[in-house]
């Protein structure tokens, strides 16, 4: 195939090096002419058909090509086997045949088109322009003078206007191709274009030659011919690929129209200097006019499109609702306007648990249900947005009622096998409470934590009690260690400057710190002696499942990691995880230190407990290695404090940090 090509451009290249000046003369007239043109032919001809039979990309279009060549090559040898340039009559059935191979390509061009994706709108009107522009030349120069040359004989008439207008009809399919694209082809799409614009160029300017009787066989203008056979032969050797490269519209989908405009406008002020035909000037009018439509379409789609991206910059993509860029437009608009509204704030609650359960994918689609739910339960009374995560908000006209509050906070609610969703809420009246956008989020927000606070608060005190009444069933007297650690535990915790949640975080932990004990065998626990390493290494277990008990209840996570970390020391050597220093969580070292002390003043089956004071000397001792120091610190202080006054004025007077 490469020999072929190699061949089929030496002809050409040498064709086009002997035209201008008709080297060697007659003798080389009929070789070039026949021979040579014939053989570029028949090879270019070839190549097609091998490209198609061979390769099955696009072989439909390869085929039709083969076969259009075809034709030419077939026109050729009857045009060249019966007349001569002198008897030969017009139209011949060379011409037939000549005439023949617009069909296949034009249905290989069609293919290709479909191929590229069709046409609309913008597209069509582009080939409209450029059709009009190329037509109004083609009118002007060409059909004028075809029509005025004319000949006595109609068929040799139509014959004549034939070339030019199948031509036009080529070229117009070539740029519906190019336009498909977005005026940007593949390098073998590039290709084909060259060769069917520069086959439809070399046959108009015959046409007209013909009908002026200036044209010369065998000059330049017969190149025309033989060049596109030798590259449509390099076209099928080339790698198939795409008929068009996507690429996102730029200048060059309008630089090309615009360039086919100042062609029609050219002719138009060519058109007030020179006779032109009426047909040249409506179709130099017809692209002008065409431009037009093609700008008002291009700023029609740019609205559409800024339209769109506004739409998308207020919208969120999940759930269709307004987002936060949408909710502070409106809430500026409402506290500006002075106008009573309400503004309600949500968080889910147990979003976190279903996507771990369930996936992400289905955590989405739990977001757009409950989107669609809280659209429709606020319906007129206001409207609904999504800040994000799991966060919905709702802006309410101040006539909505609380039936309002309550469908919103309804909406936000689903129970399923293995779990439960709500939301927990906070709200602020506008202007009543907040004028402007910032303050009403920030009332909301905090109203709505501290509703979030208060819930799994109480969720998690029932899951406390629920456990601690396990451990008394099981082991009244852990029970009874661990509610003695739980007291001062907290104690130390708001002394050391802790707020409320932490602290109540900090007793739970303590209370629950032993649970894990609820595993071990009785013979291990009650055991009257030292436990020995293995009976030691199954204790150690306590806590991770102590950790696993807790965790299960949601409201207990952050408790649950302190339960883990229990019997950690300062200087590492504690277990489960070897932590050490301020690595371990601040309530895990103030349970560790309590714990302790508690378990120094308690008697044991095989040693009697210390007395107070060596308790505390005891700490103090070990602060630094097993214990961290600030914790004893504060231990010691509030142990001291404990002895002349009453619990509840410690634990509401912290330590300076």
């Amino acid at each position: 195939m490469r020999a072929l090509i190699a061949l089929a451009l030496a002809l050409t290249a040498a064709y086009a090096i002997r035209a201008p000046g008709h080297w060697g003369g007659a003798r080389l007239d009929d070789f070039f002419g026949q021979w040579v043109y014939d053989a570029v032919a028949v090879i270019g001809m070839l190549l097609c058909a091998w490209r198609a039979i061979t390769v099955e990309v696009e072989r439909a279009v390869w085929s039709l090509i083969a076969v259009g060549f075809f034709f030419q090559v077939a026109g050729n040898e009857v045009y060249s086997g019966w007349y001569s340039s002198s008897t030969a009559p017009y139209p011949s059935p060379a011409d037939a045949l000549w005439l023949a191979f617009y069909v296949p390509m034009t249905a290989a061009l069609a293919l290709r088109i479909r191929a590229a994706g069709g046409a609309h709108g913008v597209v069509i009107l582009d080939i409209l322009i450029a059709i009009g522009a190329l037509g109004s030349i083609s009118a002007a120069f060409v059909v004028d003078a075809i029509v005025a040359g004319g000949s006595s004989s109609t068929p040799a008439l139509l014959a004549s206007l034939a070339y030019p207008v199948a031509d036009l009809m080529l070229a117009a399919l070539v740029l519906h191709l190019a336009a498909a694209g977005g005026w940007r082809l593949g390098r073998t799409t590039t290709l084909l274009a060259v060769c069917f614009l520069y086959w439809a160029a070399t046959d108009t300017v015959y046409a007209y030659q013909t009908l002026q009787e200036t044209y010369r066989g065998g000059g330049l203008l017969d190149l025309g011919w033989v060049a596109p056979f030798a590259l449509f032969g390099v076209a099928a050797w080339m790698r198939p690929e795409p008929a068009v490269v996507r690429q996102t519209p730029g200048l060059r989908a309008l630089a090309v129209p615009a360039g086919f405009a100042v062609v029609a406008l050219v002719m138009v002020v060519y058109s007030a200097t020179a006779e032109v035909t009426v047909v040249s000037l409506a179709l130099a009018a017809g692209a002008l006019v065409g431009v037009i439509a093609r700008f008002v379409m291009t700023y029609r789609s740019y609205l559409i499109v800024l339209e769109a991206t506004a739409q998308e910059a207020t919208t969120d993509a999940l759930t269709n609702l307004g987002n936060r860029r949408a909710l502070g437009t409106d809430l500026e608009a409402a506290t500006a306007s002075g106008d009573d509204g309400l503004l309600l704030l949500f968080d889910l609650n147990g979003f976190k648990r279903y996507n771990d359960a369930f996936g992400h994918p289905a955590g989405d689609a739990l977001l757009q249900r409950l989107g669609g739910c809280l659209r429709d339960a606020v319906g007129t009374a206001g409207t609904a947005y999504r800040m994000g995560g799991d966060e919905f908000c709702v802006l309410l006209r101040a006539d909505a009622g609380e039936r309002a509050v309550s469908a919103a906070g309804a909406a936000l609610s689903e129970r399923g096998d293995g779990f439960v969703i709500s939301a927990s809420q906070g709200r602020a009246a506008i202007p009543a409470e907040a004028t402007s956008a910032a303050e009403a989020l920030r009332i909301a927000d905090q109203r709505m934590y501290q509703h979030k606070r208060s819930a799994h608060g109480a969720a998690g005190e029932q899951a406390t009690h629920a456990l601690l009444r396990v451990l008394a069933e099981r082991h009244p007297d852990v029970g009874d260690h661990s509610n003695g650690v739980a007291d001062l535990a907290e104690t130390v915790a708001r002394h050391m400057g802790c707020d409320d949640e932490r602290a109540r975080e900090v007793r739970a932990g303590a209370e629950l710190h032993d649970i894990g004990k609820a595993a071990i065998p009785d013979a291990i626990l009650s055991k009257p002696g030292p436990l020995h390493a293995g009976e030691w290494a199954f204790m150690r277990r306590h806590t991770l499942i102590g950790e696993r008990i807790v965790a299960s209840a949601h409201a207990l996570t952050n408790v649950a990691k302190l339960v883990r970390s229990s019997h950690e020391r300062w200087d590492g050597a504690g277990y489960p995880d070897g932590l050490a220093g301020e690595a371990i969580p601040l309530g895990a070292r103030i349970i560790f230190v309590c714990d302790a002390f508690d378990a120094m003043l308690a008697d044991r089956p095989y040693s009697a407990g210390l007395g107070f004071e060596p308790a505390l000397a005891e700490l103090e001792h070990c602060a630094g290695s097993q214990f961290d120091p600030r914790v004893v610190a504060a231990f010691v202080a509030v142990s001291h404090l404990r002895a002349a006054s009453p619990l509840d004025d410690i634990a509401t007077t912290p330590a300076t940090p």
